[in-house]
């Protein structure tokens, strides 16, 4: 009696309640992820060949990598050369800061969402040309549970990341008063990222901190972030969003997409087009005039 052919793991990918067309694009994904899996390993062993061919002894390289992390040697390195060629460029660019204030506004979902948006945006930065100091303002409650669960996240002050309890007003206007500047100074130099402000955003300036407001809400709750702004009588802006991309692309980012964006502006150049297009690679440019 021949054997019956078992399912592969890619059939097997079934949850209960989906359709057949997400069912597929399960299906779809999984493959890719196997594919990618396979080609991971193949390229593996072909550098392993190609190393032990030119006669490298691996296990002894592998050793010496081991004693060196152990001995807090690539740490050390890693963070001479963040002072040497990153702090400089940070202390002479503009400043990002997000604003945490709205956690009573979101679900548990969505507070665990911009906690991970909180972690990409520290990790742009980290790795970004023109890095920026980053400031995350109101971080409590359980947001600040979640990214205090994080690996490392304790060291992320080594990198350009202050965090606070404190309202980012009240925090801005304590730092203008140690440095002898009066707390109105501190509030002109605050530009408020909102899409529902009337002022489109044209250039960055190196002396302003442009805040990006910290929620996750799927539209629930429109203008916060704007009705904050005006409250504290402090300067908004939106991206130019639709100067740069088509109309019928969706104009929604997250925490972490603005973040890159601003980033990318500086790094290609002033250029919000190229900047919106490496961020946002899945939607359309729009067409110069």
């Amino acid at each position: 009696m021949g054997e019956t052919g078992s399912a592969s793991p890619v059939d097997q990918v079934v949850v209960a309640g989906l359709s057949k067309s997400r069912q597929k694009k399960l299906c779809k994904l999984e493959r890719k992820r196997q594919a990618k899996a396979e080609r991971k390993a193949i390229d593996r062993e072909a550098r392993i060949f190609k190393a032990k061919a030119a006669g490298r002894d691996l296990h002894a390289e592998e050793q010496f990598r081991m004693e060196r992390t152990l001995a807090g040697d690539s740490k050390r390195r890693r963070q001479i050369a963040w002072e040497t060629e990153k702090l400089p460029i940070l202390q002479s660019n503009f400043e990002i800061c997000l604003d945490c204030s709205f956690e009573e506004f979101m679900t548990d979902r969505e507070i665990a969402s911009l906690a991970s948006q909180i972690r990409y945006c520290y990790s742009y930065n980290k790795r970004a040309k023109y890095p920026s100091k980053f400031t995350v303002t109101s971080l409590t409650g359980r947001t600040l549970e979640l990214l205090q669960k994080e690996t490392g996240f304790h060291e992320w002050p080594n990198r350009g990341f202050v965090r606070t309890e404190t309202d980012f007003i009240q925090h801005f206007d304590q730092q203008a008063l140690t440095i002898n500047k009066s707390d109105q100074v501190a509030q002109k130099n605050l530009v408020y990222l909102t899409s529902d402000s009337e002022n489109t955003l044209l250039q960055l300036d190196v002396d302003k901190t442009y805040v990006i407001g910290g929620i996750v809400d799927r539209n629930r709750h429109k203008g916060l972030c704007y009705k904050k702004a005006k409250k504290f009588n402090i300067c908004h802006a939106k991206l130019p969003l639709d100067a740069c991309l088509a109309q019928a692309q969706s104009k929604v980012m997250t925490c972490n997409h603005v973040f890159g964006i601003l980033l990318k502006y500086r790094e290609y150049d002033r250029d919000w087009t190229k900047a919106f297009e490496d961020v946002l690679p899945g939607r359309k440019a729009a067409k110069s005039t």
